[in-house]
């Protein structure tokens, strides 16, 4: 039996702002954040999320560029995760919650958080981004809403470099649930190979962001950088170090 999301930890006020975002007070947007997947690569005892970049825990640093622009921020954890992360999420105001059972891996996390937005739209990401661009993601917004209502939306992901980047994305409500699931069904984990099949099927309709699009808002592409190693891990500290000293660097022509 298929359990769309487990409530397992304590979460306060949702149901006050479910109540504003229904009486039309903003309602648009939920930043869902998934923070289950696992960090081999960094070493036994290291989780993403809790790491330090820039003097900031990388959750942090996700969250405080999310709420300004978000109605709601949801987590998305592993069953019976324990430790901070659950905790830490609680304290930074999101709505803390589980993978779809029985299923694991980003796209249960992904069906998670999509379900238990109530929202149009979902800006779904990694907790591992720790230069997110608001201006970025409000320009997918506005690409996503292009057709002039919440029911005609299209989903926004970037394509960079030739790769899809599924976990830095604008996600709709309608229609992602069952699909999702459908390719759960199949023996498919694969975000991005689901992304593939739903350009292919043409529902549900995905638009996809080019490197000409970002490159006028992110020259570096600095907001699809994610932490999968200490390579990664070092480069993306001496960029923040950089940004605290001197600001924002600037692209070699």
């Amino acid at each position: 039996m298929i359990s769309i999301f487990k409530y397992k930890y304590l979460n306060v006020n949702r149901t006050e702002r479910i109540k504003k975002i229904f009486m039309g007070f903003n309602g648009l947007l939920t930043g869902v954040v998934l923070a289950g997947g696992k960090s081999k690569r960094l070493g036994k005892g290291r989780s993403k999320p809790l790491i330090q970049v820039g003097g900031k825990l990388l959750l942090a640093r996700v969250v405080d560029t999310l709420k300004p622009i978000c109605d709601e921020l949801i987590l998305v954890v592993k069953p019976n995760q324990e430790g901070d992360i659950p905790d830490l999420g609680i304290a930074l105001g999101t709505h803390v919650i589980t993978d779809t059972m029985p299923f694991s891996g980003p796209l249960a996390g992904l069906h998670a958080g999509l379900s238990a937005s109530v929202t149009p739209l979902s800006f779904v990401v990694g907790a591992d981004h720790p230069f997110l661009s608001r201006k970025l993601i409000e320009t997918m917004i506005n690409m996503s809403m292009s057709t002039g209502t919440k029911q005609t939306a299209t989903s926004i992901v970037p394509r960079h470099g030739g790769y899809l980047y599924p976990l830095h994305s604008i996600y709709t409500k309608i229609g992602w649930s069952d699909f999702i699931i459908e390719n759960l069904s199949q023996g498919i984990s694969s975000i991005s190979q689901v992304i593939k099949n739903a350009i292919n099927s043409e529902y549900p309709p995905v638009q996809l962001i080019t490197d000409e699009e970002m490159e006028l808002i992110d020259p570096m592409f600095m907001s699809l950088m994610d932490i999968n190693n200490q390579e990664s891990l070092m480069k993306c500290r001496k960029i923040a170090d950089h940004k605290k000293l001197y600001g924002q660097p600037r692209r070699n022509k």
